[in-house]
Formats: C-alpha cells, sequence, structure tokens
C-alpha cells in the first residue's frame, strides 16, 4: 500500500487579497506559516520517507518549516509547479475577469481545456505531472508528502483518481488542507485533513 500525502502551500500575502500567482511568487503570510506548522505537525504522525517540492518560493518556505518535524532531504521537482497562468499572472482576479472578460467566461465555460492567454490547461498540466506521478508509483516508498499547489496538486489527485473531467475541476484545495491518496493495487481512496483533523472520507 501507498500513501501520498498532497500538501498546499500555506496562504500567501497574494492568496490574501486574491491576486494569482502561477509561477510568479509572494511570501508566506503569517497564517501560512501556522497552517504549514500544523502540517509538519500532522505529517510527523505518518512516517513520511521522503518529500517532494515544487521549487517555487511559497512551496520552498513551507517545506522548511514542515521539515522541522520530518528532518528529511526536501527533492525540488519542476514538473510539479503550479499551473502557468500566463498573462494573467500578478492580477488580482477581479481585475482579469473585468479586463480578460470574453477569455474568462471562455475558462468558466470549459475549466478543463480551455487555455487563457499564455495560460495552461489541464491537459498540459497532466502532460507533466504524469512521469513525475508514475516515478512516484515506481518508487519502493510507502510513505510520501507531495508540496505544491492548489490547481497542480489538484491535477495529479484527479489523474490517480481517474476522476473525470467534471469531476476535476469540481473540488478545491483550500491552504489549510491536506489530502491522502491510498493506492493499493486496483483500490484507490481519497481522504482529507483539515487544520491537522481527521482523516474525513473525500474531498472538501
Amino acid at each position: 500500500m501507498k500513501q501520498l500525502y498532497f500538501v498546499r502551500h500555506g496562504q500567501t500575502e497574494w492568496n490574501a487579497t486574491k491576486r494569482m500567482q502561477g509561477h510568479q511568487n509572494s511570501d508566506l503570510s503569517d497564517l501560512g506559516k501556522q497552517q504549514a506548522d500544523v502540517h509538519g505537525k500532522l505529517l510527523s504522525d505518518f512516517d513520511i520517507e521522503t518529500l517532494y517540492v515544487s521549487p517555487l518560493g511559497r512551496t520552498r518556505q513551507t517545506a522548511e518549516i514542515i521539515n522541522y518535524h520530518l528532518n528529511l532531504t526536501p527533492y525540488f521537482d519542476e514538473r510539479i509547479k503550479e499551473w502557468d497562468c500566463g498573462d494573467w499572472s500578478g492580477h488580482k482576479y477581479d481585475d482579469v475577469t473585468s479586463n480578460w472578460s470574453e477569455e474568462w467566461q471562455a475558462l468558466m465555460a470549459d475549466r478543463f481545456n480551455y487555455r487563457g492567454p499564455n495560460c495552461e490547461n489541464f491537459p498540459d498540466m497532466r502532460a507533466r505531472v504524469i512521469p513525475f506521478l508514475e516515478e512516484l508509483q515506481a518508487l519502493k516508498l510507502q510513505n510520501i508528502a507531495i508540496i505544491s499547489h492548489g490547481m497542480i496538486g489538484r491535477v495529479m489527485m484527479s489523474y490517480l483518481l481517474e476522476f473525470d473531467e467534471q469531476q476535476a475541476v469540481s473540488f478545491q484545495q483550500p491552504n489549510d488542507v491536506v489530502f491522502r491518496v491510498t493506492l493499493e493495487s486496483d483500490n484507490r481512496e481519497l481522504c482529507h485533513f483539515v487544520g491537522g483533523e481527521g482523516p474525513f472520507q473525500g474531498t472538501t
């Protein structure tokens, strides 16, 4: 049995002001640092054997706080960076929905396949994370933590759980939530922890 723990970085300053980050970055807020510490305490109960981390600044900050509780060597992997939101990077959501109203409406109409201006879509992100996930599944380790982001984390979990397009875009991962995907033979299960409490079955 293999258990993969998908951790989103703690809240950032841009999360708090509803600004798109993508491959750009902002630092963790005080709340985000507290969330990362709670995640670290949670993961310390599960015999985590290795830690994979997106190389962006906010995930590095989160990993450093979490690793205080785990004392592992983190592996940074470009393939698990956040959704590239192209021309929208650094803009507040309100500005995007008003300044790119047609493009935003097209995204809302087909959140799985539509690409905004210079953005990735779900198939693009799947293409870059599938090899990463195949490598994880081949590892002879049971408990693995992946510290990444809200969108790319959803892409990875939806692929492993064989979600259809609608299921893939219909759930979120707040900053205080850790998902656990359990892989055992042909059986795949999902549960989640909120603020260090759980597990609770399914998505949030």
